[in-house]
């Protein structure tokens, strides 16, 4: 019975019949029901439950998860121009392989800015500079002369002021003697400095007067200073003296200053590090004219010719290291605690439905992301036997092998049904009854489940049902079939 048709003559009753309709509504509602019921369960007659058996066999299982990712060179660098200028003839080609380091592409000499101009003459002075302190260390033999000149010297000084120590006093007291000595000079030259500022007013002005006397009181000072150093040297301490004494602190301090230089050469650790700056500063301005590989690869991209202008910040060549290629792929959260540092992979690709390549993975983000809703986890693949035909910007399908089990007792997916929160299969008796037996599944393929535990063996038969219909469904369903009938031989196909 057509329910479109139903309904339909159901509206044209209520329509011509309305006040009978609102007398006998409760009547109505269950023509409705009625009529509802009959079409289902029309419709459900023509529903079909089959069987099928099949064996519960022992292999090998690969459980992995597949993944889509675009397989790049890890690195990769697209070089652009820091300079503007014209790119000067080359026979760099695509696919050459170039070492780091190595100039790929210059600009000509005529088009350079006198920045650069001006660099390339001053890296020949800094290099030679760098190769000294490298090599002659010219620096470290003058200082080492200096030195031992101004150690000469200071015996000199020092046997001409010991001299003057007649009574052998310690040279502690003395110093300490000279140093109160040019203290007490030091405030006879500010009073006399006051005194004299004060020569304006009259002879008798308490200022003036006061300057005097505070004058006088430091000329007694200095005088008291100078006798204690005189009786600790045992003579007077005149200009000749005290010039004996002056020389011999500059030779001491000439010392300690050639030391300092000395030691500062023997180790020119600095000196090194600032020159090999100086070079490198120079050379980076020189290679703004020029394209240098970074690492070694292979040119994979020119997008320049020779005799063209170019402005700065454009592209001219890509380098991709061909021997390091990754697949950059997204894993779920739901699967990513199954991956792991080493796993193998199979990669393929798009462009090569025919070949197989073997993988690892080498990499796997600590953090996710969340992408409209689904946290997903970055990983990459390494690919460990491209070839030539492997190229980057491929689209890749890398199926991560998770887990592999040798001898595993193996049924097929749809013989696993859920039960209690468990799972379990349809056994076959001899008789061909069917029972109900639980079981812990393990590692699963896309045909075929590993079973752990549970109450089978190899070579039984299992049932599995299922419902097909050539019209429409409605209410209810087939539900687990727990007796049954002898499996027709036909019908008994146990899975290799």
């Amino acid at each position: 019975m057509d329910l479109k048709k139903v309904k339909e003559k159901l509206v044209d009753f209520y329509a011509s019949k309305k006040k009978l309709v609102l007398i006998g509504g409760g009547a109505l509602v269950l023509v409705i029901a009625a009529a509802i019921f009959f079409t289902v369960r029309s419709a459900n007659t023509s529903q079909d439950t089959t069987v099928q058996y099949v064996s519960v066999t022992k292999g090998s299982l690969t459980e992995s998860i597949d993944v889509v990712g675009t397989l790049e060179a890890q690195p990769m660098v697209e070089l652009a121009w820091e300079s503007g200028g014209i790119v000067s003839p080359f026979d760099l080609k695509t696919g050459d392989k170039v070492p780091k380091d190595d100039v790929l592409l210059t600009l000509e000499d005529s088009s350079l800015s006198s920045t650069i101009l001006q660099a390339q003459s001053d890296l020949l002075d800094a290099q030679a500079t760098l190769d000294n302190l490298l090599s002659a260390n010219s620096a470290l033999y003058t200082a080492a002369q200096t030195l031992a000149d101004a150690e000469y010297d200071l015996r000199q000084y020092k046997s001409d002021r010991d001299y003057w120590n007649v009574k052998g006093s310690s040279w502690d007291a003395i110093e300490d003697a000279r140093t109160a000595y040019y203290a007490a000079q030091q405030v006879v030259w500010e009073k006399d400095a006051a005194h004299k500022a004060l020569s304006n007013l009259a002879a008798n002005d308490p200022k003036r007067v006061a300057a005097y006397d505070e004058y006088k009181a430091a000329v007694a000072a200095s005088e008291k200073a100078l006798r204690a150093l005189n009786f600790l040297l045992g003579t007077y301490y005149d200009h000749s003296v005290e010039t004996n004494f002056i020389e011999y602190d500059q030779a001491k301090a000439a010392v300690e200053e050639a030391r300092v230089d000395y030691n500062r050469y023997l180790d020119q650790s600095d000196e090194i590090a600032a020159a090999q700056a100086n070079v490198q500063a120079l050379q980076n301005t020189i290679n703004q004219a020029r394209l240098v590989a970074p690492f070694d690869g292979t040119v994979t991209e020119i997008s320049v010719v020779a005799g063209e202008k170019v402005a700065s910040g454009a592209t001219a060549v890509r380098i991709d290291n061909l021997n390091n290629l990754i697949v950059g792929v997204s894993i779920s959260e739901v699967d990513i605690n199954k991956v792991s540092i080493g796993q193998k992979a199979i990669v393929t690709f798009d462009a090569l439905p025919d070949k197989e390549y073997q993988g690892e993975v080498n990499s796997i983000s600590s953090a996710g992301s969340d992408d409209s809703g689904v946290v997903e986890f970055n990983v990459t693949v390494k690919v460990l036997d491209a070839d030539e035909s492997v190229k980057p910007g491929f689209t890749a399908v890398a199926s991560i092998i998770t887990s592999h089990v040798e001898d595993a007792l193996l049924v097929p997916n749809d013989a696993v049904i859920s039960r209690d929160g468990g799972t379990a299969v349809l056994l076959v008796d001899a008789g061909g009854s069917t029972s109900v037996v639980a079981v812990e599944t393990g590692a699963s393929s896309d045909t075929y489940t590993q079973i752990v535990s549970g109450d089978i063996a190899e070579g039984n038969q299992l049932a599995v049902y299922s419902s097909t219909s050539s019209g429409f469904s409605g209410m209810g369903g087939m539900g687990i079939i727990t007796g049954g009938r002898q499996p027709p031989a036909g019908e008994r196909r146990p899975q290799d």
